[in-house]
């Protein structure tokens, strides 16, 4: 019970943090995902959080399709949120439903 709540947690604050430091930049420069991944890779420093958002995002997705199969979870909520915010906030949403799941 108590994990199923800080993963809900996590779930809220992965969602808002990103959307928070997001929101800036597509108000001044919109939300074209050339000008987005052009921002993020155009230091080395965004280069190496780019990829590890890249490659976290792909393990989600396998991880969701497969063993969300397997135990029932529905998962397009999580892989929703993750195309949108990130892997902060569609991984924590997935792990809230797989638990949520486990509790039935």
């Amino acid at each position: 019970m108590i994990l199923k709540n800080i993963y809900l947690v996590l779930a809220i604050v992965g969602t808002l943090g990103p959307a928070y430091a997001i929101a800036p930049f597509l108000m001044e420069n919109g939300a074209y995902p050339h000008v987005v991944l052009n921002a993020i890779f155009s230091t080395s420093a965004g280069a190496f959080a780019g990829w590890n958002l890249v490659v976290g995002c792909v393990c989600l997705v396998i991880l969701a399709h497969t063993e969300g199969k397997e135990k029932g979870v529905k998962t397009w909520m999580p892989i929703a949120a993750m195309a949108i915010f990130g892997v902060s906030s569609g991984l924590p949403l997935y792990l809230y439903l797989r638990e949520n799941q486990n509790a039935d």
